[in-house]
């Protein structure tokens, strides 16, 4: 079988693109293509971190399959190219999560934020320690239209003692906050660490910063991806030197990304007492996420086939697309608070829906595809493909929060904000590798 004519087979995946063939003379006037394969995402971590020693925070992959379709039609011959018209289509499902208990040793830091965070607030915390005195301040502000207080504002000196405080603030089971301080010094061993949550219909989020030791954190939760778009372009195709075909298409552009984060089991955080004066409240939080990411724009890509023999061919190609982000976040979530202080705080519970919040960027897409095809016939090929893919924007809960220290100290400082001039939604970017098989027809 001699390879002369062109034929265009399409090989979508996650992004798509149109990858070139050499069959027959017989002319082709268009080709169909479906794909199946699977493929591995890392998406942008959300809802906040943790820093520490004994911490285990690594990046999770989502695990999943893919499939998509392809046609092209021959456009004719014009100037010596060969001109065609392609549409590719995907849908791709992955799935993952975290089942991890966190155990600090020593200093370190913990955020974790429910949905977009509460409605308006503010925490601010600065810890230090010597072996002679040790300082604990936190600073909880709850100051949104759907709370009914202030909040709680504990501060610890220490000299050469122990000392703890704790103070807390409901408002009528539609928020609540919370602070603790701790310190502990005997002119051999400084300590310092300070605690703070709030929630309120719209979100929760929890602080700790100090010295952590003893602190543990259950966290378990499911991450679901559903990927979806499609591209029309228009290209051309040509000879090069040394049997090597080149190849050209560009056109419009859409993909769809849906994000669902949610926990399987309530987080619950007891935190640990350097002495028996004071206990501190249990927190406990669970919640789901929904973020919607729609991208408009364009794509562009470039195939270079090179003959193996004469019924297979190895295709090297890049794509490059630029897109209009438009990204929307809703959540809810319950939050709970009971336990400590002098006198036990009753359980308190507050049940959030969130509001609907949306933010727009520029996004970057990049590819690199590397196929093997294999004619089984006159009108049939086998293609066999791997790709990495790049997206520079992709929709998260936004966390605001600064942190300065605690590299390996107790000193240190954390500021966070909700609501106000804060973003609701920030962005991080998308990796993805993927493998697909594609069988390709020609009529």
């Amino acid at each position: 079988m001699k390879l002369r004519g062109w034929l265009f087979g399409v090989v979508p995946a996650l992004l798509g693109s149109v990858s070139l063939v050499q069959a027959d003379d017989a002319q082709t006037l268009y080709t169909l293509t479906g794909t199946v394969g699977g493929v591995a995402l890392n998406l942008p971590d959300g809802g906040g971190d943790f820093q520490g020693v004994g911490i285990d925070d690594t990046d999770d992959w989502l695990l999943g399959a893919t499939i998509g379709f392809g046609g092209t039609v021959s456009l004719g011959s014009h100037d010596g190219y060969n001109t065609f018209a392609g549409l590719t289509g995907f849908l791709t499902y992955a799935t993952g999560g975290s089942d991890k208990t966190h155990t600090f040793t020593g200093p370190g830091t913990v955020v974790i934020q429910g949905g977009a965070g509460p409605n308006q607030g503010a925490i601010s915390i600065a810890t230090s320690s010597s072996p002679a005195s040790a300082n604990s301040q936190v600073t909880v502000s709850n100051l949104g239209p759907l709370n009914e207080g202030t909040g709680a504002s504990p501060n610890i000196t220490s000299p050469a003692t122990s000392a703890q405080d704790v103070a807390f603030v409901s408002a009528s089971g539609n928020s609540f906050s919370w602070g603790g301080a701790q310190t502990a010094a005997n002119n051999t061993v400084g300590r310092a660490a300070a605690y703070a949550a709030i929630a309120d219909t719209n979100g929760g989020v929890f602080i700790a910063a100090g010295d952590l030791t003893g602190l543990s954190i259950k966290t378990d939760y499911t991450t679901e991806v559903f990927y979806a778009g499609a591209d029309l372009t228009l290209g051309a195709s040509g000879d090069g030197s040394g049997g090597v075909a080149f190849a050209a298409y560009g056109g419009p552009s859409f993909r769809y990304l849906g994000q669902r984060n949610s926990t399987n089991t309530a987080i619950t955080v007891d935190v640990p007492e350097y002495e028996a004066i004071t206990d501190f409240p249990i927190f406990g939080m669970s919640s789901t996420e929904e973020l919607n990411g729609y991208y408009l724009g364009a794509v562009a890509g470039l195939t270079a086939t090179m003959p193996i023999d004469e019924k297979s061919s190895f295709t090297l190609g890049g794509e490059v697309a630029g897109y209009y982000a438009h990204a929307s976040l809703d959540s809810s979530g319950v939050y709970t608070v009971e336990g400590g202080g002098p006198v036990p705080y009753v359980l308190q519970t507050v049940t959030a829906k969130g509001a609907n919040y949306e933010a727009s960027e520029f996004a970057l897409a990049l590819r690199a595809t590397a196929v093997y095809s294999v004619a089984l016939n006159e009108t049939t090929q086998l293609s066999f493909a791997g790709m990495a893919d790049y997206l520079s924007r992709v929709a998260r809960p936004g966390v605001n929060v600064d942190i300065a220290g605690y590299g390996g100290t107790d000193d240190g400082t954390v500021e966070y904000e909700s609501g106000g001039s804060a973003p609701r939604i920030s962005w991080g970017d998308m990796l993805a590798f993927s493998g697909s098989v594609s069988l390709t027809g020609q009529f």
